[in-house]
């Protein structure tokens, strides 16, 4: 049984994220006051011209990341991982945005998510001109897209999925 979401983004195409990363993701949910915000990056596959991507890898929370109840940062050592990953798969397999977790139901991302994604849009290096961003609450995962443009990028909600 294929237990993954897909989401049809109007004038892009098909986004699928694979049951197995979904429930890959779930184990990092901020379920007790106890456990600490936890991230990563995205790993996913353009499958073909036709706009259709699927994400299906992440970089867990790496040594040197700092992890609090409610921060997160992200170190270099995701961007090692990535590399070897898109190594491994002879250059198909690529990086495709970022995921970290929070600890409320319905997860909305705070003014530093929105700065640290509007960062990455315009710092990082990536396939055309899209990330996306996932947050994992304690109910929902949700999933906005990033675009970047000349003057102001664009993040929008396109989807979430109730885990």
């Amino acid at each position: 049984m294929d237990n993954s979401w897909e989401i049809e983004i109007k004038g892009i195409g098909l986004l699928k994220i694979s049951g197995e990363l979904i429930e890959q993701l779930k184990a990092y949910q901020q379920l007790s006051t106890g456990q600490l915000e936890s991230g990563g990056v995205l790993i996913g596959s353009f499958l073909n011209s036709g706009g259709y991507l699927i994400i299906n890898k992440f970089t867990p929370p790496q040594n040197n990341d700092k992890q609090g109840r409610y921060l997160f940062y992200r170190s270099n050592e995701h961007n090692k991982v990535v590399k070897i990953i898109w190594e491994k798969s002879s250059h198909i397999s690529t990086y495709v945005g970022l995921w970290h977790t929070h600890a409320e139901p319905i997860p909305s991302y705070s003014s530093q998510d929105k700065k640290d994604w509007n960062d990455t849009l315009n710092q990082s290096e990536y396939e055309g001109n899209k990330l996306f961003f996932f947050i994992v609450g304690q109910r929902h995962i949700r999933c906005w897209m990033g675009i970047k443009k000349m003057f102001r990028n664009k993040i929008e909600l396109i989807g979430e999925i109730h885990v």
